[in-house]
């Protein structure tokens, strides 16, 4: 009963973090447009990875310090205001501060969950993957919202968007406040240990997260809607719907595969297995994608996305498992919010960076500077020799002591 209410409390985590995210990605036109400011769409991202940055570094000393139950009502409480805040801003400054004040509790609220799934839901690794999944389950409503509002609200559409994130949030909000702390950091939490056998795993960890980050931001929230769809010549509205309708076609796979393949592999191989397989069909995928891009077929943008979307998260939901799993819980929040903090720093910078590069190329080369991206993460896990995190809470402890 006690791991049934830690995953419902939980899930709310990742399915608004997807949510969010994709209506400041895909509804940036329509935010620029309200306040004909179009500049502001250039920082939308990077205000909210910014956020994201400072909650995963912040959250991952106090989830340490105060404890995983704390940390995880305070970050719920402060996306709630900040969503309701949101739909009422009345200046880009105002839109910017709040993306960033709902990027900080949402890195903040995931680099808390991750401890308190692992010490404390009986299959960690399957539920993990269940409950990341609701992220893109998140991408889904919000695509289908995106697709719903801009017809019903047009230019406002963003503002209902986020008003209806904030209420959803609330009965998750409660159920938070009556789950239980982490046994395990109550037990081993405070303990001083040093991570100096770590560090060639916490290095190989940075650096393919990093990848993922990038990749993972860049492809469908700055090259979809303000590259590949202006090259396949939509205007803003039709640009909108046609991410939109990748990302539907992406996040339905991503909710397939996630509970069915990847949740039945996640368990059946080792991580760095997991890691190589799922990165080596993302480089495949992304190489087909900008053959797609080049012959201008949108349908083909749409359905690759999709096929993408099926088998990759595989290695990223490793990636992340490692991260968590292979340290001891005095120093857990604090590495996984290291990892998850540094990999949105380079997130944030990559989109203006692509952005600035791109524009003075052309998009079949900015696509394919992302496969370019994915064959560096390909490479880099073959780098990894041992990989730990299938033993029990208490073996990860004694090897650290």
């Amino acid at each position: 009963m006690r791991g049934k209410a830690i995953l419902v409390s939980l899930l709310i985590t990742f399915f608004l973090g997807g949510l969010e995210l994709t209506i400041a990605g895909t509804m940036g036109c329509l935010i620029s447009s309200t306040f004909h400011c179009k500049e502001v769409l250039y920082f939308l991202l990077f205000s909210y990875l910014l956020g994201s940055v400072i909650g995963s570094f912040l959250f991952g000393y106090l989830v340490d310090k105060i404890g995983r139950k704390r940390a995880l009502e305070i970050g719920l409480l402060i996306f709630v205001i900040s969503s309701v805040l949101l739909s009422l801003s009345f200046s880009p400054i105002m839109v910017l501060l709040l993306l960033s004040i709902q990027g900080f509790a949402i890195g903040g609220d995931s680099v808390a969950a991750g401890p308190m799934i692992v010490e404390n839901i009986p299959y960690r690794a399957k539920s993990f993957v269940i409950i990341s999944t609701t992220w893109f389950l998140g991408d889904l409503v919000a695509a289908f919202l995106g697709l719903t509002l801009t017809s019903i609200f047009s230019f406002n559409a963003w503002r209902v968007s986020f008003a209806i994130a904030g209420i959803i949030v609330i009965p998750f909000a409660i159920v938070r406040f009556f789950i239980g702390e982490s046994k395990v950091w109550e037990n081993y939490g405070h303990r001083k240990v040093k991570i100096n056998k770590g560090i060639k795993l916490l290095s190989i960890l940075l650096l393919v997260s990093v990848i993922d980050t990038i990749i993972s931001y860049a492809f469908p929230f700055v090259l979809l809607p303000d590259f590949i769809s202006p090259y396949l010549g939509f205007s803003a509205i039709q640009g909108v719907k046609f991410v939109d309708e990748a990302i539907i076609s992406a996040t339905l796979a991503s909710i397939i595969g996630g509970f069915t393949i990847v949740t039945f592999l996640i368990d059946k191989v080792k991580r760095k297995n997991a890691m190589i397989i799922g990165h080596a069909y993302m480089l495949l995928s992304f190489v087909l994608m900008a053959l797609a891009v080049l012959f201008k077929s949108s349908l083909g943008v749409i359905i690759i996305f999709g096929v993408l979307s099926f088998l990759s998260p595989l290695g990223m939901f490793a990636v992340s498992l490692v991260a968590i799993e292979a340290f001891p819980s005095s120093v857990r929040g604090k590495v996984y919010g290291m990892i998850s903090g540094i990999s949105s720093i380079f997130s944030a910078i990559a989109p203006i960076l692509i952005f600035s590069v791109a524009s003075k190329i052309n998009v079949v080369e900015s696509v394919a500077f992302l496969a370019g991206l994915v064959s560096l993460a390909l490479a880099s896990i073959f780098s990894i020799c041992t990989v730990r995190g299938t033993e029990t809470m208490e073996d990860i402890e004694n090897f650290w002591n």
